[in-house]
């Protein structure tokens, strides 16, 4: 077997060589380290650290090896960023829906239920190959308002239903009775949430087709998302009914006696009204 037998052969671009000069001082020897597509680029930039602090000690007296661009710090700032967004969305969001839902109980379903969907869908990252890097990450940080959406509204008509069937029975109700009462409530939207949620994730898949650096840009970011919110989707009806079924029980103040409800109903029509211009 030969080598044209595999591939073709040719003559390619000449390297371009130039003259550096550093800080206008005088001329000096350069070169660019250029990565593989599928590496981690800050595992990159750090071998190739260590490799020069190794080769220091044979240089001659006086040469020494200066980095001109390192892109190490920019990677660094943009994670430990991201990081910190991917920490204070949940925070923020549990304490709105706290207030909301004015139901401690009810609101830790949906506080137990984001930080699940978003660990979960690290999984199929790790099977797609899809790395952990900014724009990854990224696509999880604008996921996080989206992942919520299922198990707020699930919780909502659970607690509902069972706040008015409190309100309308004088007698106490069963643990089967309430365990059917919020299952029947999460059958009621549940189909519609997940096929909802599902709509959302075929929506970000044309993005894929993408080709050359736009591609290899946003394809990690659509990816991640799309994973997150398709796993949100699943968990919204299979993990959110069993935790109302745990976690959504006592005396509960129905909704029209909840100050925050009552502000609420209350700005919707004139709110309403100006948006239609009416």
């Amino acid at each position: 077997m030969l080598l044209r037998d595999l591939s073709s052969v040719g003559l390619g671009p000449e390297i371009h060589e130039v003259v550096a000069e550093w800080n206008g001082e005088s001329e000096t020897v350069g070169g660019i380290v250029v990565k593989r597509q599928s590496t981690n680029a800050l595992k990159v930039i750090n071998g190739v650290k260590r490799k020069f602090r190794e080769i220091a000690a044979s240089l001659p007296h006086g040469v020494e090896t200066v980095s001109a661009c390192d892109r190490s710090g920019l990677i660094k700032d943009s994670i430990a960023k991201l990081q910190r967004d991917l920490l204070e969305e949940p925070v923020i969001v549990s304490l709105v829906i706290l207030i909301f839902l004015f139901h401690f109980r009810s609101a830790l379903i949906v506080i137990i239920a984001l930080p699940i969907a978003v660990l979960v869908s690290f999984i199929p990252m790790v099977f797609l190959g899809i790395n952990s890097n900014t724009m990854s990450l990224g696509g999880q940080a604008l996921a996080i308002g989206v992942l919520v959406d299922a198990a707020i509204v699930m919780v909502e008509n659970g607690y509902r239903r069972l706040s008015e069937r409190q309100e309308a029975g004088s007698l106490p109700i069963s643990y089967s009775e309430r365990g059917k009462i919020l299952i029947d409530a999460a059958k009621q939207v549940g189909p519609a949430l997940f096929f909802s949620l599902l709509i959302i994730v075929v929506s970000f898949l044309p993005v894929c087709l993408l080709q050359a650096q736009e591609g290899r840009m946003f394809r990690p970011l659509v990816w991640t998302k799309a994973l997150a919110v398709g796993c949100s989707s699943i968990l919204a009806i299979t993990l959110v009914p069993v935790l109302m079924v745990l976690l959504i029980r006592g005396k509960l103040r129905p909704e029209r006696k909840n100050p925050v409800s009552q502000i609420a109903q209350a700005l919707y029509l004139p709110v309403l009204r100006f948006c239609l211009g009416h």
